[in-house]
């Protein structure tokens, strides 16, 4: 039995272990670029960047891609707890529309990209290989829990108002939330048998 304490601290331990193996897997930030350049080509994106911009807006895409680790217990899920969100004054209501707009196009890009669907597979493969990763995971393991492994890919738009049209804009910076993670459950066996034979699975 582990104590929700120690449970977690062992999730930010996976957590950072499985960001640091990801940071050196260039597969993995080839896909990601890959997947910013469809969305910045996206006819419904461009056009929505154009009317912000004509608007006084200056618009900046990025993506945050986390790996989030959960573990299965009797009593539920545990995982580790999301920051606060930072507030942010309310937009005015065209700038609002727009931003929403492109939150929505970006969003479906991404769910119809199979660039989504690799990073899955290239996270299953980059965190089933690291040491690191399967030693504090074999810990969790061992007490009778269940690991998961999930992609957690946040894409977001950053709308800032011109200095000299708006000089009191303030930044809006809106998630998109309805990107769903991909789930990938690995036990201890799975990930000694994919280690061994250097197999890549799909995040089916």
């Amino acid at each position: 039995m582990i104590d929700r304490k120690t449970m977690l601290s062992l999730l930010e331990k996976m957590e950072l272990a499985a960001q640091e193996t990801l940071q050196q897997d260039s597969a993995f930030y080839k896909a990601l670029l890959a997947l910013k350049r469809e969305i910045d080509n996206d006819p419904v994106v461009q056009s929505t960047v154009s009317e912000l911009q004509a608007a006084g807006r200056s618009v900046f895409n990025s993506f945050v891609p986390h790996i989030k680790i959960r573990v299965r217990t009797e009593e539920g899920v545990f995982a580790l707890p999301r920051p606060a969100d930072i507030p942010v004054a309310p937009a005015v209501e065209q700038v609002g529309r727009l931003t929403r707009e492109l939150r929505n196009a970006a969003s479906a890009v991404i769910k119809r990209s199979r660039y989504y669907r690799e990073l899955g597979t290239i996270v299953n493969e980059a965190v089933a290989a690291s040491d690191r990763f399967e030693g504090i995971a074999s810990e969790v393991e061992s007490a009778g829990y269940e690991v998961l492994i999930c992609l957690d890919l946040s894409a977001y738009a950053q709308v800032k108002g011109s200095a000299s049209a708006h000089p009191q804009a303030r930044e809006v910076n809106p998630q998109i939330p309805d990107v769903e993670p991909v789930p990938v459950q690995l036990s201890g066996s799975d990930r000694k048998f994919l280690k061994a034979l250097r197999i890549r699975i799909d995040d089916n």
